[in-house]
């Protein structure tokens, strides 16, 4: 008899749980957590794709119904998201947000030889930005004794704009413009930025514009906030040594990479070497909301760039290279060292 009693509990249990969290439950909220703060509904759904995307979610409300099975209705969310192109947009696993990786990932500042030397980023995230700070005052010296410098940037898929900041005084040769970019209002973004404004990292400045507009949003709720300007670098001291760099990247190179590279195109010293990035990089700003069961997050990005309104967005693009570089990519460090010596070296550079 204990057989039946158990099934007949487990089924209980079961039916308890899908009436508790049903995938139209999981689906609605991506639905409305996307439209609502994703900064770029707007770009995507037009006059001319309304019919598609309704159509696409149409469809996947009906499936929805029809699912019974976890791992079934977190693939047909993620289906719906991918319907917007923008690999900022995703579902990670419950409590990433809170996670950090016990073992950093493998920063490091290395002399390959007597002018040459090598800075590995392997993250932007904002989580290492004092260890990467830490890094670059302790070897700063030796930067400036050095003709050449290698930055690898390979399968860094991102983070924050403040981890290469400290990069740019031996970059930079001229005046440099970046783009500004530009907020979508929404009660969530709002808050989202509020708890921005606490990370650590964020310089006051930073923490009195985000406050700034977070405050805007709750009074102009479905706008775009921030501004349209171009940002100008015009005070220019320029760093004797490193006298000319490259940038290593692949296409899993994304994000805020880029963003280091279309600054860094417009100096006199950098080159980039390797392969067309990832495109991930005209929205971003990433805030988090917990799904209806508690077991996954929604990560959508809150900002746009305004490279997108002036036709030039990267995403599904990517960077270009100056250099091409093709074969494995266990040789490139050694390939980028002859190659900023003067050797022939045989790459392919692009017309």
């Amino acid at each position: 008899m204990r057989l039946p009693v158990l099934l007949f509990f487990f089924m209980f249990l079961s039916s308890l749980y899908a009436q508790r969290c049903p995938c139209t439950r999981n689906l609605d909220f991506t639905i409305t957590k996307t439209e609502h703060n994703y900064a770029g509904f707007q770009d995507k759904v037009t006059t001319t794709t309304r019919s598609a995307y309704q159509a696409h979610t149409d469809s996947c409300r009906m499936l929805a119904a029809e699912i019974q099975n976890d791992s079934a209705c977190r693939r047909l969310c993620y289906k719906w998201l991918r319907w917007f192109r923008d690999g900022h947009i995703s579902m990670r696993a419950y409590g990433s947000s809170q996670m950090l990786s016990e073992t950093p990932p493998p920063f490091a500042f290395s002399e390959l030889d007597s002018q040459t030397v090598l800075l590995t980023l392997p993250s932007m995230s904002n989580s290492y930005k004092a260890l990467v700070d830490s890094m670059l005052r302790v070897h700063g010296p030796t930067l400036q004794t050095k003709p050449f410098l290698i930055i690898d940037c390979r399968n860094n898929g991102g983070g924050s704009d403040n981890i290469w900041a400290p990069v740019k005084p031996y970059l930079i040769t001229q005046p440099t413009v970046t783009d500004g970019r530009q907020y979508w209002a929404s009660e969530d973004n709002a808050a989202f930025l509020l708890e921005m404004a606490k990370e650590k990292g964020i310089d006051k400045s930073q923490r009195r514009y985000l406050k700034s507009v977070a405050a805007d949003m709750k009074k102009h709720p479905g706008t775009f906030l921030g501004t349209m300007n171009a940002r100008r670098d015009r005070s220019v001291i320029v760093s004797p040594n490193p006298r000319k760099v490259v940038i290593l990247v692949n296409q899993r190179s994304a994000s805020s990479t880029e963003n280091l590279l279309l600054w860094a195109k417009q100096s006199k010293k950098v080159t980039v070497l390797g392969r067309q990035t990832a495109g991930i990089a005209d929205y971003g700003n990433l805030s988090v909301s917990v799904a209806p069961c508690r077991d996954w997050e929604l990560w959508i990005p809150v900002m746009r760039s305004n490279r997108v309104a002036a036709g030039r967005g990267i995403d599904n693009v990517g960077v270009a290279p100056d250099v091409v570089l093709e074969g494995e990519e266990s040789g490139w460090i050694e390939y980028a060292r002859k190659w900023l010596a003067g050797a022939k070296t045989g790459a392919v550079e692009p017309k």
